[in-house]
């Protein structure tokens, strides 16, 4: 069984306590490391397998560190509408932060609780939680007692992430949905990098909010069904339709890798964004739509995904990263 191994350090450039999760392999190129932040919203900053690393953990360009990594967006993936949607008669607002409009969910720059690392077979795991209570700033905004758990389990080559959320309200549906939004390395030339994303609609959209129309491929902006070099992508758009027999894929050309992004049916959409300039791109898979909860409040149940969980129930789902040849 190979070995494994965690540790403690201090992020040099913010001061977060970092936790980094190792995974020997069978050989050098093999070895896996992990390393996210439980006080930034549990981000993973880090995914390294052999002597690579797959995710951008922040942006100095303005000669300072602004986090990127791994954030979990939750419950409102992407963008909301100016900031406000309705659910079940009543009104929730939060703090705009991208315009008039609000974006990235309330969990991604919270402290979560976490769980001691586990050693169980062939694998090392955490799971950090984060509580929507009474008293939290988070609840204040989005008042309905739920908590969001996550385990990252590090297997050779390989990250998966399992979600578990927990309606624990005592009478208020919990409408919500749930996304990764990695920032993903560019190995080699932006030309060696080809994606991959086996959708059946492109999301129209107007100043990057979604109109609720899903239109053919062709339509839209690129058909990723095949892979398709970055060095002719600048998108920043949403495609409907994805399924698990289908996993969306990243092709290391410069390294003869590819990176396969596997989720759980849940995961029915995907925002791409593959600014031209910058040493990242972002597949980020969402259990729904940008603007989810506005579409839904339109009658656009198909198209939004919102999940909903009636009180005292559950839904769990999983998304993974896995390491292969090409």
């Amino acid at each position: 069984m190979p070995p494994y191994a965690y540790r403690y350090e201090r992020h040099p450039e913010t001061g977060w306590n970092v936790l980094h999760l190792w995974c020997e392999g069978a050989t050098p190129r093999e070895r896996t490391h992990a390393a996210l932040v439980p006080e930034m919203g549990a981000n993973l900053l880090a995914f390294d397998v052999g002597e690579h690393a797959f995710i951008v953990d922040g942006d100095r360009s303005n000669g300072r560190f602004s986090l990127l990594g791994t954030p979990i967006l939750y419950p409102t993936p992407n963008r909301v509408r100016e900031a406000r949607f309705t659910f079940d008669g009543r009104e929730f607002t939060f703090p705009p932060n991208n315009g008039k409009n609000f974006i990235h969910g309330l969990v991604r720059d919270r402290p979560w609780e976490c769980d001691a690392p586990q050693i169980a077979g062939e694998s090392i795991r955490l799971t950090a939680r984060y509580r929507f209570a009474p008293g939290s700033e988070a609840f204040a905004l989005f008042p309905i007692r739920n908590t969001l758990e996550v385990t990252f389990t590090v297997r050779p080559r390989t990250i998966r992430f399992d979600f578990t959320v927990y309606n624990e309200d005592a009478s208020q549906r919990l409408p919500f949905g749930l996304a990764l939004h990695p920032y993903f390395a560019i190995l080699g030339q932006r030309a060696q990098v080809r994606i991959q994303v086996p959708a059946q609609r492109w999301m129209e959209a107007v100043n990057l909010l979604p109109t609720g129309r899903l239109l053919p491929l062709e339509e839209g902006p690129a058909d990723l069904h095949q892979p398709t070099s970055l060095e002719a992508l600048n998108l920043d758009d949403v495609f409907w339709g994805l399924t698990n027999q289908m996993p969306q894929v990243i092709y290391y050309d410069a390294i003869g890798a590819r990176l396969v992004l596997s989720a759980s049916d849940h995961f029915t959409h995907s925002v791409i964004y593959t600014p031209r300039g910058r040493p990242f791109f972002c597949i980020e898979n969402q259990t729904c739509s940008t603007d989810a909860h506005n579409l839904y409040a339109r009658g656009l149940e198909r198209e939004a995904h919102l999940l909903i969980l009636n009180p005292g129930e559950a839904m769990a789902a999983w998304v993974q990263f896995t390491l292969a040849d090409s």
